[in-house]
């Protein structure tokens, strides 16, 4: 159910790609203590991307889940935020993320919705 996309202007090596989409799948099931045979990671490298007028290191995240915790929010974005950092080398001020709760009966799996 958890869905994380990356967009980030950097360039990603083939090799690190791998490790960042498995530490980001670890990082998503812990944060939203959900089984991480659901959560999908996409990364989406060298995206053409200006923030704050300069073409610097940034990225921007989405983070969709059903039951999304609204109340956690703040938790998440520095999670995150601080997981980019580490991960990207990406300033934290330098990082978007947009939390989306969607409806069960608009999130579809396996010929189904989940509502």
């Amino acid at each position: 159910m958890p869905y994380l996309q990356i967009q980030t202007n950097i360039d990603i090596k083939p090799e690190q790609q791998a490790d960042l989409l498995k530490s980001a799948s670890k990082i998503v099931a812990t944060a939203l203590n959900k089984s991480e045979s659901y959560i999908m990671i996409a990364l989406q490298p060298k995206t053409p991307m200006l923030f704050a007028g300069t073409e610097q290191p940034a990225a921007f995240l989405i983070l969709k889940s059903l039951r999304l915790p609204v109340e956690n929010t703040q938790e998440l974005s520095q999670t995150l935020c601080s997981f980019i950092e580490e991960k990207l080398n990406i300033q934290k001020d330098r990082v978007y993320i947009e939390f989306i709760n969607p409806e069960p009966s608009l999130w579809g799996w396996n010929g189904r919705t989940f509502s």
